[in-house]
């Protein structure tokens, strides 16, 4: 092998690691924002969560009172 093919040869593997570092930036992306949607949705899954918690609060605090007021006023 004579010293252009030898560039040639460095050149292609120089080109397959530039490769390689833009696959790899591509997959550190590509993760960085599947946990960036798991952390969106599971922020918004606690706040779903808190709605039904408040709403499951007030439904029992209103059967507790018409429970109340029918033992009292029946």
């Amino acid at each position: 092998m004579d010293k252009i093919e030898a560039g040639e040869v460095s050149m292609d593997t120089r080109m397959l690691d530039g490769r390689e570092v833009v696959a790899e930036l591509v997959r550190e992306a590509r993760v960085d924002a599947a946990e960036d949607r798991f952390f969106t949705n599971r922020a918004n899954m606690d706040m779903a969560d808190r709605v039904i918690s408040i709403v499951a609060l007030v439904f029992g605090a209103v059967c507790v009172c018409a429970l109340l007021a029918h033992v009292l006023f029946v």
